[in-house]
């Protein structure tokens, strides 16, 4: 059996947007998996004596199906490994994520 193409044309959407994020929760429940990408902006108090904080600003939210997640996890497994080829190991700068028990909100980092 011969297996068929379809060829598949890619347009952007009128409403498409491309943002910079520095991290990624996200969390998952029967049906879909939702992943919200964010930046984290430090703010500095005026007062020396107190210490700065960080506000984490959700840039966008996905929500995927099960089989969507799946392939994606390949998709970024594969680019991650031709860009470790070229540049060497990325080391992981943040702790393991909470278990999901751990988790109070439901999204993790």
């Amino acid at each position: 059996m011969t297996e068929m193409r379809i060829p598949v044309k890619v347009k952007y959407a009128d409403d498409f947007m491309r943002t910079y994020v520095t991290g990624a929760i996200g969390g998952f429940n029967g049906y879909d998996f939702r992943i919200a990408f964010f930046n984290d902006v430090v703010n500095h108090p005026e007062s020396p004596s107190q210490p700065p904080t960080v506000t984490r600003e959700i840039k966008v939210e996905i929500i995927l199906t099960p089989v969507a997640l799946k392939q994606l996890v390949k998709w970024l497994n594969q680019h991650l490994a031709e860009l470790e080829k070229m540049i060497g190991e990325i080391k992981d700068q943040y702790p393991p994520p909470p278990t999901r028990k751990e988790a109070q909100s439901g999204y993790y980092v």
